[in-house]
């Protein structure tokens, strides 16, 4: 008996998604795909047996595909949505491709043979596994702490496509902040969101930042709301979901605790991008306006101010303040940063 076929027969899928720049349709069919499949979205690499890729990878974004190929573990298998209508196709082949044990063994073996060559050359006293030790620095205290490079993006979930926010962080603190686009496309593109619904923008941001804040039953019912409105489905049954779903996250007295006070932006910034963390998702709520921005210039703006409101906060803060600027990337084109911070 086989089983290691019997075991993945029965195991849910779990797929960690990755969006290129310009990839938001292909994201969003997938997302619904994976939903009415009932399939999981992976939070991160090393719970996920499908590396699903939407959009056109460029070949910036390649190499880190490759790094979060090489951080999950198998059974595994990689796929690639180009476009909305090929995304059910795409996950019935990595179906299939998870269930194929022969092969599911041959990549075990390669990757277990890889990892004895990388170790045999990499192995040091100096920097153990190859990997660079961190420099010292005064923190905001005048401790002498440990200085770290950490990047985040572009392939995390709930995370602006392209995305990357190269870090240099004291303790858990953001010292320097920098951002970068990976895979924008010179001119840009239009949004995917020109033309469809503004509430339906607006929703799919919200979903993001209560993904990142951790209440997932709210985010599922925004995201099943969003993909009502880009169908058209605007009827009064939606409405009453709307309104009750909205009612439920402004009252959430905890959601608004951890997200006030957090990236507060003056009166400097877009109408849209003032005020704290709560300011802006709360404006996404109202149902005449408030809406992220979708538009190049409003995202740029985004970018523009991000490294300046990330200083001094938590790397956990972090991930609410970039999912409350929710910048379109795929409208902004390649992006020249004012400066880092």
């Amino acid at each position: 008996m086989d089983v290691t076929g019997w075991l993945l027969r029965r195991a849910v899928p779990r797929a960690f998604v990755v969006t290129a720049v310009g990839g938001t349709g292909a994201r969003l069919a997938v997302e619904a795909e994976l939903r009415e499949r009932g399939w999981y979205e992976a939070a991160s690499p090393a719970e996920a047996d499908m590396l699903v890729a939407c959009g056109h990878p460029c070949a910036e974004l390649s190499p880190v595909l490759d790094r979060v190929w090489d951080q999950m573990p198998g059974p595994r298998v990689r796929a690639a949505a180009a476009a909305p209508e090929r995304a059910a196709g795409v996950l019935d082949r990595a179906r299939a491709e998870l269930l194929d044990t022969a092969a599911q063994r041959r990549d075990a073996e390669e990757r277990d043979g890889a990892a004895r060559g990388r170790a045999r050359e990499e192995g040091g006293e100096d920097m153990p596994g190859g990997l660079p030790m961190a420099d010292r620095g005064e923190d905001r205290d005048g401790l002498t702490l440990d200085r770290l490079h950490v990047s985040l993006g572009p392939a995390l979930p709930a995370w602006p496509a392209g995305l990357s926010l190269s870090t240099v962080v004291q303790g858990d603190v953001v010292q320097e902040a920098r951002v970068r686009l990976v895979g924008a496309r010179e001119g840009g593109s239009s949004s995917f969101w020109e033309g469809k619904p503004a509430r339906a923008a607006s929703l799919d941001a919200a979903q993001n930042l209560l993904a990142v804040a951790g209440w997932p039953a709210a985010a599922l019912e925004g995201r099943r709301l969003r993909d009502a409105l880009l169908r058209g489905e605007d009827g009064p049954r939606t409405r009453e979901r709307l309104r009750r779903w909205t009612l439920r996250v402004r009252r959430s007295r905890l959601l608004r605790w951890a997200t006030a006070g957090l990236g507060e932006a003056d009166g400097r910034a877009p109408a849209g991008l003032r005020g704290d963390v709560a300011d802006r998702w709360s404006r996404w709520l109202d149902p005449d306006g408030g809406f992220p921005p979708y538009r190049a210039d409003a995202s740029r703006a985004a970018l523009d101010l991000l490294p300046g409101l990330v200083i001094g906060q938590e790397l956990a803060a972090v991930r609410l303040i970039v999912a409350s600027l929710a910048p379109d990337t795929g409208a902004v084109g390649a992006y020249a940063p004012g400066g880092s911070a």
